[in-house]
């Protein structure tokens, strides 16, 4: 080999070995290195929130060493939202998922706190995996995962503790990743409550629509192969206005529950506890539940039990481990439900009465599982709610009677009777107002008479007999044309003084009775002094002459004024023709034309309950859809407040005024009532 070859196998060996340096220096790129950095989002495919069609969140139980689920998912046919975790119950979760989504949608990286998988407990970021976890691990933290309609993953996060001293920020991973990023969100509308989730108002009821209320106090328990009965009461009470009033307490043997039971009527030293309807009555307007169950098939909406149910062994238990026991109701072979704490029977306007069945204490079966139980703390109760239509809220209405012959038409009608009627109605007006008019004017007759007695008893005798034929030459030359109202005046004047009942009524005929009065009753006196009465009072005279021609000339004025329009009427009416006055054809005519009237009548109320009524059976199927297949879940707190004991009912009297009462009839917050109204 030649000295050109070895220097070029040298160069060649050389260029070998660099290559093979470079390629074992080079530093490799690992599986967990992120490559995301401050300022950028973590989701960039994740832009639009209404695409997301599934939410699961996977929390982990360290005392128990277990893993809770709860997910909300979207329907892809019918569009609508349930709980799968809960064995699809309906949820409310349109604007809940819309905010969920948005907390993980343009979500930016703030900074990068660790890539090492050791730091993972301590900043509370551990993935939620069962096979890796025992009983006591600390810093899980919670999976949440965003799904489409195709249940494709549109994001996945490990959200982990808060970052301290700095608000709003938490340590977030995404799982399969090591590093551990710093961001900024809101993680409350992430919750796993169950309540947070759902329509809050179950029963979808005003308190202010309440009718009545029926409270059963009984209790159910199984004793052997029976179900145990006691009764102790059942108490119906009505809403009057904004009052409540009891309308019937019975009470029963407690040594015969079956047997009848007897009325009782509220203490006469005692008041209703109206404190404690009202506590009822808002509980039942804000009831809340805390969790469900899935109640088991072949219990229909009504609550009614089936033949299938009874014999359904798995079935029976279910309803006898929560406190509701099917028992035989002796209708076509129908099993009623009976519930282990009584029941509440509720009301409202529209006609729908609520059925409120209070069961056990949720945890005494053995069947209790942990999605039971989930996030509700505390002591609960089950509770079975079903809707049905009060019958009685819709009475038959009072529908007047179709005549089929003229002779019932006339009857009807009251023919004979209204002109037999309208004398002595016109007799008993007369004698009421005479009777009215004779308790004024004798009084102040007399008043009149003493006085011109005591001050001037010769003058006015004077005075009246020059005035006298003064007056009567005025009124007869003014008067001429009003002589017929004066002459009416005269006979009712006259016919009123024969039945003894005093002077005429009437303001004008007790000024003419009077004057008349006056001048046939005037004692007759010396000569001498009534020329020096006459003599000295000769401006008297006149002005008490003026005074009686002017009061001469307005009365007939005013009584034709008043007699008028009685007169037109009366003509008016004397030009109708009275039923009796018909025809036979005419009659007929009226009979099909009334017959046509009450029948349309008749028939727009029988429409309007039909219409009331179909209206209330649609909202009780509405609700009973929403009802049918669950046991209910609420708080022990809130059951107190739908139970009333036999010795709650009535308290001393007094005893519901010492509480501050709100506004009367549940006016809003800051409205008052007028001054000196109630007072």
């Amino acid at each position: 080999m030649n000295e050109g070859k070895k220097t070029g196998a040298f160069w060649a060996a050389a260029a070998v070995m660099l290559a093979v340096g470079l390629f074992v220096a080079w530093p490799a790129s690992t599986e967990n290195e992120s490559p995301y950095s401050p300022g950028k989002p973590l989701f960039e495919k994740f832009k639009d929130p209404l695409t997301a069609a599934n939410l699961k969140i996977i929390t982990f139980d360290e005392e128990q060493g277990q893993l809770g689920t709860f997910e909300v998912r979207r329907d892809s046919e019918s569009g609508q939202w349930t709980i799968p975790s809960r064995k699809g119950y309906p949820a409310d979760a349109v604007e809940q998922m819309r905010d969920a989504a948005n907390a993980l949608v343009g979500l930016n990286i703030l900074d990068v706190q660790t890539e090492n998988q050791g730091d993972h407990a301590a900043l509370g970021v551990v993935e939620p995996k069962l096979e890796d976890l025992q009983v006591g691990d600390t810093g899980v933290g919670r999976l949440v995962t965003f799904k489409d309609e195709s249940q494709q993953t549109l994001a996945s996060l490990i959200i982990g503790n808060p970052v301290k001293n700095e608000e709003g920020k938490i340590y977030v991973r995404k799982p399969g990743q090591d590093p551990v990023y710093v961001v900024k969100m809101d993680d409350t509308v992430l919750s796993t409550k169950f309540q947070d989730w759902i329509e809050d108002d179950l029963l979808q009821m005003s308190s202010i629509d309440i009718k009545e209320a029926v409270v059963k106090d009984y209790s159910a328990s199984i004793s052997g192969r029976n179900v145990a009965l006691e009764r102790s009461y059942t108490a119906k009470f009505a809403m009057d206005g904004a009052e409540w009033a009891l309308n019937e307490l019975l009470e029963y043997n407690s040594e015969n529950a079956m047997a009848e039971p007897k009325v009782v009527e509220m203490p006469a030293d005692k008041e209703l506890n109206t404190d404690k309807l009202n506590e009822m009555k808002n509980a039942l307007d804000d009831l809340k539940i805390v969790d469900v169950v899935r109640k088991p098939e072949g219990m229909s909406a009504n609550l009614r039990a089936d033949k299938d149910l009874v014999t359904d062994s798995e079935a029976v238990q279910s309803l006898y481990t929560r406190g509701f026991f099917p028992v035989g109701s002796g209708a076509e072979g129908e099993f009623e439900v009976l519930s282990a704490n009584g029941e509440l029977n509720v009301t409202v306007d529209q006609g729908v009465e609520y059925v409120l069945r209070f069961g056990d204490v949720q945890g005494l079966s053995e069947e209790d599982d942990s999605d039971e139980e989930g996030d509700a703390g505390g002591v609960n109760r089950y509770l079975l709610v079903t809707a049905r239509v009060n019958e009685d809220q819709f009475p038959a209405p009072d529908l007047q009677p179709v005549p089929q012959t003229i002779e019932e038409l006339s009857a009807m009608l009251g023919v004979g009777e209204e002109e037999a009627e309208e004398p002595a109605a016109a007799e008993a007006e007369m004698k009421e107002e005479a009777a009215e008019e004779t308790t004024k004017e004798p009084a102040e007759t007399e008043n009149t008479e003493a006085e011109v007695s005591e001050e001037q008893p010769e003058a006015a005798e004077e005075e009246m007999k020059e005035a006298e034929p003064a007056e009567s030459d005025d009124a007869s030359a003014e008067s001429t044309e009003e002589a017929e109202p004066a002459t009416e005046e005269v006979d009712v004047t006259e016919e009123v003084e024969v039945s003894g009942e005093g002077e005429a009524s009437g303001e004008g005929q007790g000024a003419i009775a009077q004057d008349d009065d006056d001048s046939t009753d005037e004692p007759s006196g010396d000569g001498e002094a009534q020329d020096e009465s006459s003599e000295d009072t000769p401006a008297e005279e006149a002005s008490d002459e003026a005074a009686a021609d002017e009061e001469m000339a307005l009365q007939p004025a005013a009584d034709d004024a008043t007699e008028a329009p009685a007169e037109e009427a009366a003509e008016e009416e004397s030009d109708e023709l009275t039923f009796d006055e018909l025809t036979d054809e005419e009659k007929q005519e009226r009979l099909e034309a009334e017959q046509e009237k009450i029948l349309k009548a008749n028939t727009r109320l029988l429409d309007e309950r039909k219409d009331r009524l179909n209206a209330a059976k649609r909202r009780v199927a509405d609700l009973n859809a929403r009802f049918a297949n669950w046991y209910y879940i609420i708080p022990e707190a809130t059951y107190r407040q739908l139970r009333i004991n036999r010795d709650e009912l009535f308290v001393e009297p007094g005893a519901n005024d010492a509480a501050p009462a709100g506004p009367p009839g549940g006016m809003p917050p800051g409205m008052q009532l007028p001054a000196g109204f109630g007072n």
